[in-house]
């Protein structure tokens, strides 16, 4: 996968396009595998979406996604990597014990990764409904900054983009030299 240091700024339509793109190819997924899917893109603030810190953390995310399934005995049937302005994103069809149980998995890993913060794990079940953290009695994330509710961060914009995108910068260098 490669990036373009030049790479646009998308803004809130092509992000709005880019979920509908990616909600229909998860329903024809579904159609086509018969199980549950994991939908996974990067949480990577501000109109420049394809950045050096994205493709890290997308390239960490698909390794732990497939060493997490092969470990618990989750069978990856397909998937698919795709490299958009609006970010890197995959999609995975995998033979789970449950939705349930593949969501338990995704949530260790955006818990316990050193950059899974950065990484939003969707299961979507073969009914086509998205298992939430919060249907897992999970809580919802915490900001990057201050460790508050990170929704209520965002909505209120507490932090500037530059202090956003330099602790994630921050996040992946120190995990580069951690590995």
């Amino acid at each position: 996968m490669t990036f373009d240091r030049q790479a646009h700024a998308v803004g809130l339509d092509e992000v709005l396009e880019s979920k509908e793109a990616r909600m229909k190819r998860q329903h024809e997924w579904l159609s086509r595998h018969s199980s549950p899917l994991i939908s996974f893109t990067v949480n990577i603030p501000g109109p420049y979406k394809l950045t050096p810190s994205s493709h890290k953390v997308f390239e960490q995310g698909v390794a732990a996604i497939s060493l997490a399934c092969k470990q618990h005995g989750c069978d990856i049937e397909a998937r698919q990597l795709l490299t958009k302005n609006t970010g890197p994103e995959g999609v995975f069809a995998v033979k789970a014990v449950s939705a349930s149980v593949l969501k338990k998995l995704m949530i260790k890993i955006e818990s316990c990764h050193p950059l899974g913060r950065l990484m939003d794990l969707d299961v979507i079940g073969v009914d086509g409904k998205m298992i939430s953290r919060q249907g897992k009695q999970m809580p919802r994330r915490k900001c990057l900054v201050c460790e508050q509710d990170a929704v209520v961060c965002g909505r209120s914009r507490r932090h500037s983009l530059s202090e956003l995108t330099s602790v994630i910068d921050e996040m992946v260098k120190e995990h580069e030299y951690s590995a």
